[in-house]
């Protein structure tokens, strides 16, 4: 196994490690005790250390995306098992942390991620894998696309936020002090998965332009 590979199957393994960490906060009772949110001048500021150890290691874990990429592509040590593992590692990270988003719910009483938009991402994902497939069995390589490539940047840089319940969006104030104590979770809810639903948009319209650009590999041969 090259390097490349080592650092994707590192990838998988923060991914395991993501859950496992997160998992911590279902234990009953571990939020409320030793699981609690940070205090900041008496300001409870949102997230606790499971949530910012999660965020750190999402960020990591995407770290080492760019670097397997980059490593295979310069040294030319691109193999069949890295093109397996690569999206196995990505969608692995990507999906499992939007389903962990799925089931936690901020001080507002809001599912931190609307699980509609999850089954998207993930449906999303498993259409794209059978393309690939596809165009696998007859000899082709479907190159990204620049709106797949948008819809990953803006996913790597919005999911740690939602690990940290919104942060720092949580924080803006633009009203008074008793009004914004009182709105602030729906408003930080509504901007998160706005971001969340763009991020979506850009997922599904690179799949429609993959497929738009492929639609040959999905004709029937004539026999």
């Amino acid at each position: 196994m090259n390097l490349p590979n080592k650092i994707t199957t590192i990838r998988l393994v923060m991914a395991v490690l993501m859950i496992s960490v997160f998992s911590l906060s279902y234990i009953p009772g571990a939020t409320s005790t030793w699981a609690s949110d940070f205090v900041i001048a008496g300001f409870h500021i949102g997230f606790n250390w499971i949530d910012l150890v999660c965020c750190i290691i999402f960020i990591l874990g995407s770290i080492t995306d760019a670097v397997d990429g980059h490593l295979a592509r310069s040294r030319n040590l691109v193999t069949t098992l890295g093109k397996f593992l690569d999206p196995l590692a990505d969608k692995f990270l990507v999906d499992s942390a939007f389903i962990l988003l799925c089931t936690r719910l901020d001080w507002g009483g809001h599912y931190q991620v609307l699980p509609i938009f999850a089954i998207l991402f993930i449906g999303r994902d498993l259409a794209m894998d059978g393309l690939r497939s596809i165009a696998a069995n007859q000899g082709k390589v479907l190159a990204a696309n620049i709106w797949g490539k948008v819809k990953t940047a803006i996913q790597m840089g919005l999911i740690p936020v939602l690990f940290l319940k919104g942060f720092p969006f949580s924080m803006l104030n633009f009203g008074s002090l008793d009004v914004w104590m009182v709105t602030r979770w729906d408003y930080t809810y509504i901007l998160t998965n706005i971001l969340v639903g763009i991020t979506l948009f850009f997922s599904i319209f690179s799949f429609v332009v993959y497929v738009i650009q492929n639609k040959a590999v999905l004709k029937e041969e004539k026999k």
